[in-house]
């Protein structure tokens, strides 16, 4: 009975080896078609990098796009190699020679790798992604059923050889980039809109200097001053927009008007539910800024605030959370500033919502997130209307 018990027992693991090794065989040709598509599109992105200006929006994510690109030739064909180098051992391990048994243990290696290789990339849900994701997930479950008669010394070197695979993958590997998601319209634009939106108001886009624009790394950015036909004050329309939202996070007000040596005299959230906005609320950062002493400058009112993929967020952090949650299906990120200068009238506290400076930055808020959302961001689920 011993005998027949032993005799079952081999035959089911050699099942499970044969399970593990012919999933490992079909994770070849996948690997090697999914790696030859890489290339393709390498070439293709190579070629059409060639007549952009390196030091243009442009070009600097065409150069972005083909390092990815050529990160994911490497991976693949390292994904087709771990495959055959699985297949083997565990063929080795089925012919019962002298330390194959450890052969069997050093295959756990080369799957858990392929399994961690080909899991982002399903997340497209493509079809070929998904069927080298199937066929990693087969080789792994069947290697379970190889491994689970093993004795504690070889189960530990299992360990040993999953716990050395996650290590070096994740200190090799890096995250996708997202998917580059252009704006529908060119954010320039929006001045002669503005305008024709505010009668008598004059104003026009005012270009960065060339090393400020390069610090901010924005593909597109507004920087539309206005004067009204009456007051004693201006507005400043500052808009940014990234195609992929895990670009740098632009500069803040907090950060670059302090620098410019204005000091922040109060800051708050206010929830804002625009009129020209329903079913959406906007709760921006309100700033408050005393000029530099000396200088004759005016104070300055701020509302500021992000968008990631249509999400609204006053906070910095959160920005970068939610750009990274964003990274495999592609999302953008933009920046909104709407700048009130104005001189103190006394008696009014220009915090108030009921202030000049206050209800000038409101309605500018008012007409500049909705244009935005109608004409300019893209929508990330059907790819046509607005945000």
């Amino acid at each position: 009975m011993a005998d027949v018990y032993m005799n079952e027992q081999a035959t089911i693991r050699r099942s499970w080896v044969m399970a593990a090794v012919l999933f490992l065989a079909a994770a070849i040709p996948l690997g090697i078609v999914w790696t030859l598509s890489c290339q393709t599109q390498l070439r293709r992105l190579e070629a059409g990098a060639v007549p952009l200006a390196t030091d243009s929006p442009e070009g600097r994510r065409a150069a972005t796009e083909i390092s990815q690109e050529r990160r994911n030739v490497g991976f693949g064909w390292a994904d087709v190699g771990a495959a055959a180098l699985g297949a083997g051992l565990l063929t080795y391990a089925a012919t019962k020679r002298p330390r194959s048994a450890w052969a069997a243990v050093a295959a756990a290696a080369p799957i858990i790798y392929l399994v961690l290789s080909t899991a982002w990339m399903a997340v497209s849900r493509d079809t070929l992604p998904v069927l080298r994701l199937a066929a990693s997930l087969g080789a792994m479950v069947a290697y379970v059923g190889v491994a689970r008669p093993m004795s504690g010394r070889l189960q530990y070197g299992v360990c040993c050889a999953c716990l050395g695979t996650l290590a070096v993958f994740f200190g090799l590997w890096e995250p996708p980039l997202p998917k580059p998601i252009p704006i529908r319209k060119h954010l320039i634009a929006m001045e002669a809109t503005l305008l024709r939106a505010l009668p008598g108001w004059t104003g026009h886009h005012k270009r960065l200097d060339e090393a400020v624009e390069k610090t901010l790394g924005a593909d597109e950015y507004l920087n539309l001053e206005l004067k009204p036909p009456e007051g004693n004050y201006g507005v400043t329309i500052f808009v940014t927009y990234n195609a992929n939202a895990m670009s740098k996070v632009p500069h803040v007000p907090w950060v670059c008007m302090v620098q410019s040596g204005f000091r922040i005299v109060s800051q708050r959230q206010d929830e804002l539910a625009l009129e020209r906005l329903p079913g959406r609320e906007i709760k921006p950062n309100v700033i408050l800024f005393d000029p530099p002493e000396g200088t004759g400058r005016t104070r300055a009112m701020i509302f500021h605030y992000f968008n990631v993929g249509g999400v609204y967020t006053w906070n910095r952090e959160w920005t970068r959370v939610l750009a990274t949650s964003g990274s495999l299906t592609g999302s953008y990120l933009s920046q909104t500033q709407i700048v009130v200068y104005f001189e103190p009238r006394d008696g009014e506290d220009p915090t108030a919502k009921g202030s000049t400076p206050y209800r000038a930055g409101l309605e500018m808020l008012n007409l500049v997130a909705p244009l935005l959302e109608k004409d300019y961001y893209p929508s990330l689920h059907d790819g046509c209307e607005g945000g």
